[in-house]
């Protein structure tokens, strides 16, 4: 069935009210301390990963491809939210690794990334499909003319891009609540993939992320692309993260090497626009390196979101908002501060006389922000009444009561205020 979604409420133009010249005038940024009063998730909160499994009857491939898809859990305060997608290849390997990262970064108490929905692609025929030219050339440069050689199917990178833009992100943009901001990620030959595309197809996605990525193939094949299509000056507005673990030094093969050629000429060419970074793990092999690499990619990609360390008295809306309207010009779409995170802050700014009204500049952008959030305006009036602002506090009372007419406890705070 087709989801038809309407699109966010809100808007750059709410956030802009925040940046009103009168909310400016004390905008200074001290950057001495982090808040560290943010209470972590209880354990008893945490539900089992689950994920959509999908199947597309592709034409284009001429076979099912079977997908998963995980997709953060529903916002009943926001039921038209919309999420980036990442799209990652070798599925079967990586799936239940990555969607349970981003979930956990995303969460409101660490909240250093959006959350998103994670596509995982399993595979059919991965030399097949995960590979650019067709080649017998093997890891060492040597061809193998074997009957059997495993080799044979190489080459089908073309259409199974084609498949991914014609097919895939179709089928997920449909059936899905997807913010435009994708990334494309994969790990060996995944990574020469994501090499490939970005070479070939780089409007595809908005960040790639290409783990190990076997550049030995065919010959340096997309060592020889990226030297004729990465010309210097050009520009190229997008995320490349890169890395390699320690193979090429073990075993002598070029791949480490192929590497830091490809960092060498991405740095030469001064790509304007491009937003890059390489790691090396050489404490690792291959296969465990995605395990950290992928953290430190979507870190990277994300680098940007988190709030940078403020002194309390300095924290308010006007500076939070400024930080999320950047974050929205950076990432392509609207991006509001997290309710619950923004919460938590505010209550403790809320206990310290000195921060009260920077609490309160808080709570009011949470119901700006959120405006069908009865905690929202619960909050926001518990904070009037230790300012002693009653009337402000009996209307944010009244407005909780119309979002959620059975709360006692705000019941009786109204009744008190108005006896």
């Amino acid at each position: 069935m087709v989801l038809l979604i309407p699109s966010i409420p809100i808007t750059l133009t709410m956030i802009s009210l925040y940046l009103n010249p009168r909310f400016l005038k004390s905008f200074i940024f001290l950057f001495s301390i982090i808040p560290l009063f943010l209470q972590a998730q209880n354990t008893a909160d945490y539900k089992p990963l689950t994920a959509d499994n999908a199947q597309i009857p592709s034409k284009i491939l001429n076979e099912p491809r079977k997908i998963y898809i995980y997709v953060p859990p529903a916002d009943s305060l926001n039921t038209a939210k919309r999420y980036p997608v990442l799209y990652l290849m070798d599925g079967e390997s990586h799936f239940s690794m990555i969607a349970e990262l981003c979930r956990y970064l995303s969460r409101w108490d660490v909240n250093v990334m959006p959350e998103m929905i994670i596509v995982g692609i399993p595979n059919t025929n991965r030399t097949r499909d995960l590979t650019p030219t067709h080649s017998i050339i093997d890891y060492y440069g040597k061809p193998d003319t074997s009957a059997t050689s495993w080799l044979k199917p190489s080459g089908g990178n073309d259409k199974f891009l084609q498949f991914i833009s014609e097919e895939l992100i179709p089928y997920v943009e449909t059936h899905y609540k997807t913010h435009p901001f994708k990334i494309f990620a994969g790990h060996s030959f995944g990574g020469i993939t994501a090499i490939d595309c970005f070479l070939n197809n780089p409007n595809m996605f908005n960040a790639y992320i290409a783990l190990s990525p076997s550049f030995w193939w065919d010959n340096g094949y997309l060592l020889k692309l990226a030297d004729k299509k990465l010309q210097k000056g050009s520009a190229i507005s997008k995320i490349l993260f890169y890395s390699d673990a320690s193979e090429g030094v073990a075993d002598k093969s070029t791949f480490h090497t192929n590497l830091l050629k490809f960092d060498s000429l991405i740095a030469q060419r001064q790509i304007i626009g491009l937003d890059h970074k390489y790691l090396n793990y050489p404490d690792d092999i291959h296969m465990t390196e995605p395990v950290k690499a992928y953290y430190d990619a979507l870190r990277f990609i994300f680098g940007q979101w988190d709030l940078p360390p403020q002194e309390p008295k300095q924290v308010n809306a006007a500076i939070l908002m400024k930080h999320y309207l950047n974050l929205s010009r950076r990432y392509g779409y609207t991006i509001l501060p997290n309710e619950a995170n923004i919460n938590d802050w505010a209550s403790y700014l809320m206990k310290n006389p000195e921060t009260l009204d920077n609490a309160i500049s808080l709570f009011e952008m949470n119901a700006i922000n959120y405006p069908s959030s009865s905690k929202a305006f619960t909050s926001l009036g518990d904070a009037y009444v230790k300012k002693d602002e009653r009337e402000k506090a009996v209307a944010s009372y009244k407005k909780a009561l119309v979002l959620n007419p059975e709360d006692a406890k705000v019941k009786d705070k109204l009744k008190s205020l108005l006896k």
